[in-house]
């Protein structure tokens, strides 16, 4: 009666903890990097008041020090977005090497807004897949003093 429970039943929850354990840990990682995104994303259109050639550069050089992922070529559809109601279209009027969409929302009290969509992505090994998560945030009030 010493060994009422088998070893081999006693590895197969060891090794489940593990797998559990580590998947929860890789999940809040790249959540955590997604808003870590999100925010030099924010900055970025905050200091340069909008998306222009300025921010997107910023933003560019951002992503590749962070180490965020790589679009291929043809991937870079972002979808539709509602805010209050209507529906608004991203705005990506430059070239970009990574898979973000920002919106920008319309003046109201003489500021605007952006919307910034990132994604989390998650490798799976043992499967050999990958999927993608949107994580979705927004800017502070970007007040308008000039002219575009």
């Amino acid at each position: 009666m010493r060994q009422a429970i088998g070893s081999t039943f006693l590895y197969n929850i060891i090794i489940v903890f593990i797998v559990i354990t580590f998947g929860f840990l890789a999940a809040t990682l790249s959540y955590m990097k997604s808003f870590k995104v999100n925010g030099k994303i924010a900055n970025s259109l905050e200091k340069f008041e909008g998306y222009n050639v300025l921010s997107s550069a910023e933003i560019e050089t951002s992503l590749a020090n962070l180490g965020y992922r790589t679009s291929t070529v043809g991937n870079l559809n972002c979808p539709d977005r509602k805010h209050k109601g209507k529906t608004y279209s991203p705005v990506q009027e430059f070239g970009t090497n990574f898979k973000y969409c920002v919106y920008e929302y319309p003046k109201e009290n003489g500021y605007f807004t952006y919307g910034i969509l990132t994604y989390i992505y998650m490798d799976i090994p043992i499967v050999g897949g990958t999927f993608s998560l949107p994580v979705y945030s927004e800017t502070e009030r970007i007040y308008e003093f000039s002219q575009r």
